[in-house]
């Protein structure tokens, strides 16, 4: 593939070769060239105004220039590609002066015509016999524009064109004769005062011919591109590429390759969590030379992005609607996951902790505990508050049990006073307490009135289960038998859908589900870091969430090997298991705050 580079060649004035007989005093000069006051510049062009000697600087950004006549002189040092300064001297009879120029990056100043190339853009790769259209605009101070003198050259082909520049400046032509070949076209514009300035590109006609990429189109959270089919017969081979949403080529990523012409398709399975990316296909011919279509971006990919990473994700019972929350933005934002599109919002008046959803008995609800001393009962249909329940204490953590009863964890002090408390969900008036642990993060063992507790506020972590009457009481209170001795962690923490076992930590550490809680073992996970659980209806089969792999990992219960993986568009925070699909919220980088929802058939 070929690159254009850019190079100016020094501004020079042309000297009058013979002598001048006439010439009696003058000095010396010595030039000391700086490029943004800093650093010694070297090959930076010098010359005079009135034009004397000119040279180049070395390593140490000197010049010597001998031998000049006496009298005052505009000195310019040019470099190549950065720009043009400027100091003034005064050369004494048979004296060295000596005088400092400094070159600032973009700033220009100087006797020469300015140049900026226009066309061919980058990178200039183009088949032999294409029409190329070469563009400039010109610049200068003093001479007109018309009356630059223009050259377009080839280090192959020799002159290429020579008319003026227009009234704005511009001089342009076309050809299709450049001969095959890499070639160094270089541009020269010449004022009336014999300034020159020359600028270079690289052009290459050694490319394939160009194929298009069709506008993608967006399917379930797939895209799909199509390109035209490789005119010639010296195809070699197709290269999918996808890109940031700036459409530059330095964070592509290879997609496929394909070495049949008459594939012209092919589908990202897998587009990240992002506003936009851009695809584009690299065409390559039988002596290995690419080249690119056009780029075509695609907004949102993967469908809705959030710009947060969510506290906690909820899913409705029985309808296609997840529930995420907004801790830093106080949101409860409801989601439609089959059409990819936020339904409904509401904003929380506290900071709010793990929440719970369900019919206990007034309908599917949305619990919300608060740090401000409430639990905000919110309708799952449309996200009115429909109750209010007073725990007067910070609650970090609320589960339901589907009889009327809210078990909250509440942050009492002295911190031993019932953390686990019972309410009423009709006139929320307080049933029970128990506990050991303050803003415990608790969980409902599934087909059962009985919990499973993590604390949050104690080291080492510990866990408790409690068992709940009919009527809400608190029956039996159990504190696990090991007090740290395996992994527990509060924010990574499910128990299978039959109620058998919970799973907990980035390790995947596996405990008996009832009062023994005792330890199972680990799930295997080698360098893996898990992030969520979830489970098949008889909580044979684990799907594991991984927080440094964009995958969710299959094991098994009770051997806990691993033995397959599901591959996502993005490292997964939360999964749940809706009948035959999984829902997962994931990062489009182990970094990001932009997230989104993936639906994954199993």
């Amino acid at each position: 593939m070929a690159i254009i580079l850019f190079g100016v060649i020094s501004c020079k004035k042309k000297e009058d070769e013979k002598p001048d007989p006439i010439k009696i005093k003058n000095g010396d000069l010595n030039v000391r060239v700086m490029l943004n006051g800093n650093q010694y510049v070297e090959q930076a062009a010098v010359y005079t105004n009135p034009v004397s000697k000119q040279g180049t600087t070395d390593k140490f950004g000197s010049v010597l220039l001998t031998d000049i006549a006496i009298g005052s002189y505009e000195v310019f040092a040019d470099l190549k590609n950065i720009g043009i300064g400027k100091s003034v001297v005064n050369i004494r009879e048979n004296e060295l002066s000596e005088i400092s120029v400094d070159i600032y990056s973009e700033i220009v100043v100087g006797n020469a015509p300015l140049i900026t190339i226009v066309l061919p853009s980058q990178p200039a790769e183009f088949r032999e016999g294409e029409p190329i259209t070469f563009s400039a605009d010109v610049a200068d101070d003093e001479t007109p524009l018309q009356e630059i003198k223009i050259l377009w050259e080839s280090n192959l082909d020799g002159v290429l064109n020579d008319s003026p520049p227009n009234l704005n400046g511009n001089t342009s032509f076309s050809t299709s004769s450049l001969s095959r070949g890499v070639h160094q076209i270089t541009l020269t514009a010449e004022n009336l005062e014999e300034y020159s300035a020359s600028k270079t590109i690289q052009v290459s006609t050694l490319a394939p011919s160009s194929v298009t990429l069709l506008e993608p189109v967006k399917e379930q959270g797939k895209v799909i591109l199509a390109w035209t089919e490789y005119p010639d017969s010296d195809f070699l081979k197709y290269e999918v590429y996808r890109t940031d949403g700036n459409c530059t080529e330095e964070n592509k990523a290879l997609l496929s390759t394909i070495s049949d012409k008459g594939i012209t398709g092919y589908t990202d399975e897998l587009p990240p969590f992002e506003y936009q990316v851009c695809y584009f296909i690299r065409a390559y011919n039988i002596d290995n030379n690419a080249r690119n279509s056009n780029h075509e971006a695609v907004e949102s990919p993967s469908g809705h992005v959030f710009n947060f990473n969510a506290y906690d994700m909820l899913k409705h019972p029985t309808e296609a609607y997840i529930y995420l929350l907004d801790q830093g933005g106080q949101k409860l934002i409801k989601f439609d996951y089959i059409n990819s599109e936020v339904v409904n919002e509401v904003y929380l008046q506290s900071k709010i902790g793990y929440c719970a959803i369900g019919d206990n008995g007034f309908g599917v609800e949305i619990y919300a505990p608060g740090t401000d001393g409430k639990i905000y009962v919110y309708n799952a249909d449309d996200l009115s508050r429909t109750a209010t329940i007073t725990t007067g204490l910070p609650t970090t953590s609320v589960v339901i049990n589907g009889l009327g009863h809210v078990i909250a964890a509440v942050v009492p002090s002295p911190w031993w006073e019932k953390p686990v408390r019972t309410y009423m969900r009709s006139n929320g008036i307080n049933i029970d307490g128990n506990g050991h642990h303050d803003g415990d993060r608790l969980r409902m063992i599934p087909g059962k009135n009985e919990i499973i507790s993590i604390s949050t506020s104690v080291s080492p972590v510990d866990m408790e289960y409690f068992k709940l009457s009919d009527e809400g009481y608190i029956d039996l209170h159990q504190n696990d038998p090991y007090h740290g001795d395996y992994w527990l962690n509060p924010k990574i923490f499910r128990i299978s859908d039959n109620g058998t076992y919970s799973i907990t930590s980035k390790y995947g550490a596996v405990y008996l589900a009832n009062s023994s809680m005792e330890y199972k073992g680990r799930l295997q996970s080698g360098t893996l870091l898990f992030s969520d659980f979830a489970f098949s209806e008889d909580g044979a089969i684990i799907y594991a969430a991984t927080s440094n792999r964009k995958s969710i990992q299959i094991g098994h219960y009770p051997s806990l090997i691993r033995d397959d993986e599901i591959l996502t568009r993005g490292f997964p925070l939360f999964i749940l298991r809706d009948g035959n699909r999984l829902i997962s919220l994931g990062k489009s980088t182990e970094e990001s705050i932009n997230t989104g929802i993936e639906v994954i058939d199993l």
